[in-house]
């Protein structure tokens, strides 16, 4: 039985003679693109994220309808919605203030 190394190494080599040069050139040029981007500093964030609430009511809504739970996990989710405190510490905002939940009438 042949070394699985060897082996490796030999379908290593029969790829990249397959393997177009050019290819392999942008594929190289978009690895390291990556790493650069990776190694970066983020950048700042905008305050004010702008989203269509609607959207992500119907996608939250689709979601929570998709489950057969018998509506637990909804009734869990609107209990915890309550708990401003809970979700700043669960992001580790220790800054940000809680706010009172708004109740539509």
């Amino acid at each position: 039985m042949a070394d699985p190394r060897d082996e490796l190494l030999r379908q290593i080599r029969a790829i990249r003679r397959r393997i177009d040069p050019d290819v392999l050139e942008k594929a190289a040029a978009a690895a390291e693109r990556m790493q650069t981007a990776r190694s970066a500093p983020p950048a700042e964030e905008p305050a004010d994220i702008p989203f269509d609430r609607q959207a992500a009511r119907d996608v939250v809504m689709t979601f929570l309808q998709s489950r057969h739970d018998g509506g637990r996990f909804a009734m869990k989710l609107m209990e915890e919605m309550k708990k401003p405190e809970a979700a700043v510490k669960a992001y580790g905002q220790a800054t940000a203030k809680p706010t009172k939940p708004v109740r539509k009438v």
